[in-house]
């Protein structure tokens, strides 16, 4: 008994392969218009490592991701910092791309102890600014503005080990409007890095 020709089955089955190959690339793709606007910073102002003012405006023309942390966080803070640091490297092809860390400690994170802090932890400041500021600046930009949970140095002293305060990403576009909210984990960090590279490709660079 002759077996059938194998030829016809093997080019289906790669026609069908080609078109799932297809069908999961297009639904991984993302553009512009696929990311939401989820809110607007109001206006505020804030001081960065250098001492530099960082406002509302400092934010327009670029895209942001942003974390909040302080200097002294034992718990979550250095895993935020460390996936924000490759981050940085994964986007050093889009001129765009800035990262702006927000001190949730500001009673003790003055800019000399951040500048002291990013130099330590070998942060790249081109694109990277480290902001501090007032309490009452900080929770109205935090809580009012990325709409990100806070608590403060009171809550320390009532039982917490360290002060409350959000582990997700916030994205933020040229617009200084608020993306996306990504979790501090490869699942977020993919989406967060997808998310910003269909921002990208229709924000140009700032000169």
């Amino acid at each position: 008994m002759r077996s059938k020709p194998l030829g016809p089955v093997l080019l289906s089955l790669v026609g069908l392969l080609g078109l799932l190959g297809l069908l999961v690339l297009g639904c991984s793709k993302r553009s512009a218009e696929d990311v939401p606007v989820l809110g607007q910073l109001p206006e505020f102002s804030l001081v960065d490592q250098n001492e530099q003012a960082f406002v509302r405006e400092s934010m327009e023309g670029n895209l942001w991701v942003s974390a909040f942390v302080f200097t002294h966080c034992r718990s979550t803070c250095p895993r935020i910092t460390a996936h924000m640091k490759g981050l940085q490297s994964r986007l050093a092809d889009v001129p765009s791309a800035h990262f702006v860390s927000v001190s949730v400690d500001p009673r003790n994170d003055t800019p000399e102890v951040i500048k002291a802090y990013m130099t330590k932890n070998e942060l790249d400041e081109s694109n990277w600014r480290f902001v501090t500021g007032e309490e009452e600046a900080i929770r109205h930009v935090v809580v009012d503005g990325f709409r990100v949970g806070l608590g403060d140095e009171d809550s320390k002293a009532a039982g917490a080990e360290e002060i409350m305060h959000s582990n997700s990403f916030v994205l933020v576009d040229h617009e200084a409007q608020v993306r996306g909210y990504y979790r501090a984990n490869n699942d977020g960090i993919e989406d967060l890095e997808r998310d910003l590279r269909a921002l990208a490709a229709v924000v140009p660079p700032q000169h």
